[in-house]
């Protein structure tokens, strides 16, 4: 790649082709409304390493991509009855990494106009000029290339009021499975300890085929090495441990993102979980990745710049950080608040409410389950630690 004298080589350039820069991508593909685009990725191969769920009808939009769904879900703790909930046409969806890879990079290559550079370092951003009309150069560990508008999807260390980190395993067994396949372990055995609450969560994709995954809410990251250990503890406490491993997958999620989005020079819009994709209440985000790239698509067809992802409504962000505060202030409660919200709160609005559709009544019957004192103490922001602590975690 090598820079033109003046002008811009491309329309744009995304950062980054992870989820949200592959999605914005595949459906530029598809537009008659021509435009130059350059993606910039450092992986040269893509694994089967994410698992992305949501709850729909059964025929919609992204059905071609879900390759297993369920009617039913609960909730558990480390004793005491299951709650189970399921909503009349409502189906908890699953879509595998490698099929959302495949069908994106299908589209990508299909055009003339986009192109993936595999390989390929980003190292900085120069923004040549003022104002929205300003070129950005992007330079790279092989040259550099000047675009009208960049979207950067790059994952970065951000501070957060809480995380939740998770690894886990599709294991196939020569026995039957000591899981219900047609019903998702949403958080299952929710317990605390000293390393905060831990729970469960479990997608059976048959009766000898599950995804299970062991999952940490904690006021820092834990490292990968720990979570695995415990997911081994937990197999075996199943009686799984000798079930075969098919394939792995993990990460941090940063939930309730504070203050601004990182800086951007001018020209370059901020996406992907970096820039507010993920519900900071839930974790969930590949929805909100589809939504934004369809408005973000549509908006550089009509010859508009890029737009980032919106704001979440006032009343979804304090009820959020409300939840999260108090969750963080006492971590040894959390199940309980979890199993109250299964238990308090009606199973469609739960739903709304994880899927950014909750109504005025569902935030009354959320208020109404949870101990009033530990949330009415989280009414004032707090702290949160600095991205250099985070990253000596």
């Amino acid at each position: 790649m090598t820079s033109l004298a003046a002008g811009a080589d491309a329309d744009l350039v995304i950062l980054g082709a992870g989820c949200a820069g592959l999605s914005l991508a595949a459906r530029l593909a598809r537009s008659q409304h021509r435009l130059s685009v350059h993606i910039i990725e450092p992986r040269t191969e893509y694994e089967d390493d994410r698992s992305w769920c949501f709850w729909r009808p059964e025929r919609h939009d992204l059905s071609d991509l879900v390759s297993h769904s369920w009617d039913g879900w609960r909730f558990s703790g480390a004793t005491g009855p299951a709650v189970h909930h399921r909503v009349e046409g409502l189906r908890y969806q699953y879509v595998r990494g490698s099929d959302f890879y495949t069908r994106a990079r299908e589209r990508i290559d299909a055009s003339s106009d986009i192109t993936l550079h595999s390989g390929v370092h980003a190292t900085g951003l120069v923004s040549l000029g003022e104002g929205p009309g300003a070129i950005v150069r992007v330079e790279t560990d092989r040259g550099s290339i000047r675009a009208r508008h960049v979207v950067d999807t790059r994952p970065r260390v951000m501070p957060a009021r809480l995380y939740q980190s998770f690894a886990g395993v599709e294991i196939e067994s020569e026995h039957r499975l000591p899981f219900d396949p047609a019903e998702v372990g949403l958080m299952d055995a929710m317990a605390t300890d000293a390393g905060g609450m831990h729970f469960r969560y479990t997608l059976p994709l048959g009766r000898t085929r599950a995804l299970v995954e062991w999952t940490r809410f904690s006021a820092t990251p834990v490292p990968s090495g720990i979570l695995s250990a415990e997911l081994d503890a937990e197999l075996a406490r199943l009686g799984l441990a000798s079930a075969r491993v098919i394939r792995r997958e993990g990460g941090v999620l940063p939930m309730g993102t504070p203050g601004d989005l990182p800086d951007a020079p001018a020209g370059v819009v901020v996406a992907g979980n970096s820039g507010g994709a993920l519900r900071a209440a839930s974790g969930y985000g590949f929805l909100r990745i589809q939504k934004w790239a369809q408005a973000c698509a549509y908006r550089m067809q009509r010859g508009e710049p890029p737009v980032g992802h919106p704001s979440e409504p006032w009343l979804r962000r304090s009820m959020d950080r409300i939840f999260l505060q108090a969750v963080r202030a006492d971590l040894e409660r959390t199940p309980d608040y979890f199993l109250a919200l299964a238990r308090g709160v009606p199973p469609a609005g739960l739903v709304r409410f994880l899927s950014d559709a909750a109504l005025l009544p569902d935030y009354a019957r959320l208020i109404a389950s949870l101990p009033t004192v530990p949330f009415l103490r989280q009414l004032a922001p707090t702290a949160v630690p600095p991205v250099r602590d985070l990253v000596r975690a």
